[in-house]
């Protein structure tokens, strides 16, 4: 007499070992528990040759290489670019709100800088639009500067010529990772010391040399090409992502 046939539970696929051929599913899938649940959580966050725990830290220095080797098809060492990304911005979101860094790098007080000496309709707009950067800064952040990086560093970067998908994938991890450095370093400093738009400008020149270090090892062109192009890129983006928020307000005027 035969033994039945295992048919994975995921693909319908015959199973023939530990794994699917077909989907990769582990063939042996038990009842879900609590503890099963706790176990697959904490194994995902610290296991040594997947974890979200090793990403942030090859990140750390190796920020160009890990993308690389991720677009390059090492895909099962690291943790997903836009997961982490996700999971980054959400606790970075949680921080800011708590902390509220935001409101104080908006001048304190009300929360709004003052923009008195500029033309009274310009200055309505920033003040609105610093307003949006307040209350919204987080959730802009996540859909807006990534992609806004994204588009620069393609078209700023054209040899070895990246498509937008593998830039993409670079600046998701860089900003995720950008995201943690904010929340493991600058907004405690910020709650230690104050001074939120002093802490604000070394974070932004901290950036700007994590950025140089990125993208010297992702694309690997000449290091002044580099810290040149950098330095536009920083500089355009502010712009654009400015731009883009008074732009809004100008338009929601308009109606």
């Amino acid at each position: 007499m035969t033994s039945p046939t295992l048919i994975c539970k995921n693909c319908s696929a015959p199973l023939t070992g530990k794994f699917c051929q077909e989907c990769g599913q582990k063939a042996d899938t038990h009842k879900i528990t609590l503890s099963h649940l706790f176990h697959e959580f904490f194994h995902a966050l610290t296991h040594t040759d997947k974890g979200i725990l090793l990403l942030v830290k090859e990140m750390i220095l190796r920020p160009g290489f890990v993308a690389k080797e991720y677009i390059d098809g090492k895909r099962k060492k690291y943790f997903n670019p836009f997961s982490f990304l996700v999971i980054a911005s959400a606790i970075y979101a949680l921080v800011v709100m708590k902390s509220g860094y935001f409101e104080a790098m908006g001048g304190g007080g009300n929360g709004v800088r003052s923009f008195g000496r500029m033309p009274e309709q310009f200055a309505m707009y920033m003040r609105e639009s610093m307003e949006i950067f307040i209350h919204h800064g987080k959730i802009i952040s996540l859909v807006l500067v990534v992609p806004l990086m994204t588009f620069l560093s393609w078209i700023f970067f054209k040899k070895p010529r990246y498509n937008f998908a593998e830039n993409l994938v670079l600046q998701s991890l860089m900003m995720g990772q950008i995201n943690l450095f904010m929340v493991i370093i600058f907004i405690p400093l910020y709650l230690i010391f104050g001074h939120a738009r002093l802490n604000n400008n070394i974070f932004q020149i901290t950036f700007l040399v994590y950025m140089i270090v990125a993208f010297k090892q992702f694309f690997d062109n000449n290091i002044f090409i580099i810290i040149i192009k950098t330095i536009i890129i920083h500089v355009m983006f502010i712009l654009l992502y400015w731009s883009l928020l008074i732009g809004f307000v100008f338009v929601r005027h308009l109606f």
